[in-house]
């Protein structure tokens, strides 16, 4: 509700001065998409953040720098481990945060060279076999909410990890 209000107060004068042009509305159009999508990610690292805390998985670290400074979701067990070249490899996880992956999920391969088989966090309901299969011969796997299971095609409902299985596995 505050970044409604925030967002009306900041939009809606542009909104009412018109527009010339197909294109203006169009870049505002998008400029004000854009900061939801943002904040949407955002706001799902945090509370991503707070559950693992809350379930005692408190060694990981958010949005720290790895190779040519990207910055992957969450690293386990931490920053430190990752950057520390005697630290095991196949002890490292990552976990990119996307609210829906679509063609996105690629960015997530070049976050943290050191992580062999990274891990995906989606809201998106559902993905294509084709996909699903593009994802997993990346060595990607997929962490989705239990509740969204259902959406997914059932041949590959058994692969995937729920968010508490995850958990389980990393700590």
């Amino acid at each position: 509700d505050l970044f409604k209000t925030i967002e009306n107060i900041h939009s809606i004068p542009l909104v009412n001065k018109g527009f010339d042009n197909i294109e203006d509305f169009i870049a505002i159009a998008n400029s004000i998409t854009n900061r939801r999508k943002s904040r949407s990610g955002r706001s799902l690292e945090i509370h991503l953040e707070k559950i693992f805390t809350e379930e005692g998985l408190i060694h990981f670290s958010s949005q720290c720098v790895t190779e040519n400074n990207k910055k992957p979701d969450f690293i386990f067990p931490s920053h430190s481990a990752y950057h520390n070249m005697e630290f095991p490899t196949d002890i490292l996880r990552m976990l990119a945060v996307k609210t829906t992956c679509k063609d996105r999920w690629r960015q997530l391969l070049n976050e943290a060279h050191r992580v062999k088989d990274p891990f995906l966090f989606t809201l998106q309901e559902g993905v294509s076999v084709n996909q699903y299969k593009e994802m997993k011969n990346e060595g990607v796997t997929l962490v989705i909410p239990e509740p969204i299971r259902k959406t997914f095609p059932e041949e590959i409902r058994s692969e995937l990890l729920n968010l508490a299985e995850f958990i389980d596995q990393t700590k």
